[in-house]
């Protein structure tokens, strides 16, 4: 009798278990857009860059959501894998932005867990995130007169590819005979 209570107890756990991480999703993408898919640069709306000069390619979303107004991804630069997307949105003043950022980690930690402990990084720069190991998605408010939100899904091994082929195409048009 015991052998049987103990393995409907291992079965409960186990398919306890099973149930509570099916609950949650993967971090795959926003917007209509998923981390890994090629983008066309040519589609793109707009253009910007990072301060480091990385190109962000502005998008119209398939779904777009009331906090952001522009939205951008970042592509490798050799196979257009997109490795990173984001939104942004002008908000009132730095405490509606902190309240709609509230409501948007709400949603997100309903959809992908538990939100990241704070850490001193992250609270210097009002930065919230859901880190799910290779894949992560942040919230960030930032300014003091002109206030905006960031939401930010990245996928670490794509930036990565993204940093190899920068790397390979700019070595390829550099005169390397001086080294």
């Amino acid at each position: 009798m015991k052998l049987k209570a103990s393995f409907s107890l291992v079965f409960a756990l186990i398919f306890g278990l099973a149930f509570s991480a099916q609950a949650e999703e993967k971090i795959s993408g926003t917007f209509g857009i998923k981390l890994g898919q090629v983008f066309d640069p040519s589609g793109a709306i707009g253009k910007g860059s990072l301060t480091d000069g990385t190109p962000m390619y502005q998008f119209s979303p398939k779904k777009k959501f009331r906090s952001f107004s522009t939205y951008y991804v970042l592509i490798t630069p050799k196979t257009h894998k997109v490795y990173s997307i984001w939104g942004i949105g002008n908000m009132e003043n730095d405490p509606s932005c902190k309240k709609e950022q509230a409501l948007v980690m709400a949603i997100l930690q309903k959809k992908y867990g538990k939100v990241e402990k704070d850490q001193l990084f992250s609270s210097l720069y009002d930065m919230k995130n859901i880190d799910q190991g290779n894949r992560y998605v942040l919230t960030k408010c930032s300014g003091f007169s002109d206030v905006s939100i960031d939401i930010r899904y990245k996928d670490k091994k794509l930036a990565t590819l993204a940093e190899n082929e920068r790397i390979l195409l700019e070595s390829e048009k550099v005169d390397s005979s001086g080294l």
